[in-house]
């Protein structure tokens, strides 16, 4: 029952990662919440944010270089200083109510003058306490919803492609049992992942080495782990060191369509499932890269996810099952805080790049057990990846899996105990 727990909270922490923080001015892009994890700073009337705010739901380029503060958004730019009132906007001066200034080490800007400066629409609900700010964008007649539907029936036509994966984690935890000491746990992982996917039927062969740092473990020197996992219509298998291919044991969880609706499909059919769950999204400025244009995409989301319809929809689809974790509780309990860019090829309109970086915080209860008189456990999570994709419909080959023995075969090995029909005379 622990192992479809913890098999059921890596399939959530795939479709999200991060953490917001409580601010007391509440903040909405385009009618999506959304809380950033350095709160807005409301003074005098007037919310200043960090820089990231602008990065994460416009997507332009933010620079400070001492005292200086650079904006560019497409064709605007505006410039304004540390301390002073004094701005400009597209090389015209301007005057701001509150001058930038840093707050506990964080640049803090005025949100209202730079959102109206590069074009967006800004509201204040007094009642609420809320921000509202409403930016829409096209490009070539297309706005950014439009621009990924397309991208994702083009990345579904190839009907095959490859990804690339690197990706980092930092993980930090802590579980306190009545009567004992503290127990914490820092761990970082840095993975290099391969993967090649196939939509009808659906094929995912996955091959995954994993460099896992733990400096409290009882063996503190860095572990490497290379693993393979191959998931199609019989089922999923994966490699285990020593044994080979072995085929999960996941009675009453339909992984197929789990995985269909989850990030084993196109990034942008990805995003677009996430984009129904609360996901705010929005044009970034367009880029060249290795000779190519693209459009790149930038969206944000935060811990109302687990709030939306969509998502209490795809939770329907997992099976109910005792389980030794209040699962509501633990989601209700869940902070998030996702960003992640998108670079579509303007000739294609394929998906080639994806970068992602988020925060995930959770708080769960442990039961008290015959073991245990029960506690808590925290953990904190940073992660930061980045995709490349490539080699649509090209045709790609799987290892070959018959001989995979399942799980219960491996556990009885492990218990030296026969399996059933084996050892008898």
């Amino acid at each position: 029952m622990r192992r479809k727990t913890s098999i059921l909270l890596s399939l959530i922490i795939v479709l999200v990662m991060a953490t917001p923080v409580f601010a007391a001015v509440n903040l909405d892009f385009n009618g999506k919440s959304y809380q950033p994890a350095n709160e807005p700073y409301l003074e005098g009337g007037v919310t200043r944010v960090t820089p990231d705010f602008l990065i994460n739901t416009l997507g332009c380029d933010v620079t400070v270089t001492g005292e200086l503060i650079n904006i560019v958004e497409n064709d605007n730019v505006v410039k304004m200083t540390l301390g002073s009132t004094a701005a400009s906007v597209n090389g015209a001066p301007a005057t701001m109510l509150r001058a930038p200034e840093v707050i506990e080490g964080k640049t803090y800007i005025p949100l209202r003058f730079v959102y109206e400066s590069l074009g967006a629409a800004v509201e204040w609900d007094g009642q609420t306490g809320t921000v509202a700010i409403a930016y829409n964008e096209m490009r070539d007649g297309m706005t950014a919803d439009e621009l990924m539907g397309k991208s994702s029936a083009e990345v579904t036509k190839a009907g095959r492609y490859k990804m690339a994966a690197d990706v980092q984690s930092d993980i930090d935890m802590t579980v306190r049992e009545s009567a004992q000491d503290d127990q914490t746990m820092k761990m970082k992982m840095d993975s290099k992942i391969e993967a090649w996917l196939q939509a009808e039927p659906l094929i995912m062969y996955m091959k995954q080495k994993a460099n896992i740092d733990m400096p409290s473990a009882p063996s503190p020197a860095p572990q490497a782990i290379d693993t393979e996992m191959v998931l199609n219509q019989e089922g999923m298998f994966m490699t285990m060191p020593d044994i080979g291919w072995v085929k999960m044991d996941l009675e009453g969880l339909d992984i197929q369509a789990l995985m269909k609706q989850s990030m084993a499909q196109d990034p942008a059919a990805a995003m677009q499932q996430i984009k129904d769950m609360g996901m705010c999204l929005s044009f970034a400025n367009d880029q060249v890269k290795n000779d190519k244009q693209y459009w790149v995409l930038t969206g944000t989301m935060g811990g109302d996810i687990f709030k939306s319809d969509y998502f209490q929809q795809f939770s329907k689809q997992m099976p109910a099952m005792e389980q030794d974790v209040d699962m509501q509780k633990l989601l209700q309990d869940m902070d998030l805080d996702l960003v992640y860019t998108i670079w579509i090829d303007k000739e294609t309109f394929y998906d080639d790049y994806m970068d992602m970086t988020g925060k995930m915080k959770l708080n769960m209860d442990i039961p008290a057990s015959q073991e245990s008189q029960g506690g808590s456990m925290t953990m904190a999570m940073d992660l930061t990846a980045s995709y490349t994709m490539s080699d649509y419909g090209r045709e790609f080959s799987v290892p070959e899996i018959k001989d995979a023995r399942s799980m219960q075969e491996v556990i009885l090995e492990q218990k030296g105990v026969p399996a059933p029909g084996q050892g008898q005379p």
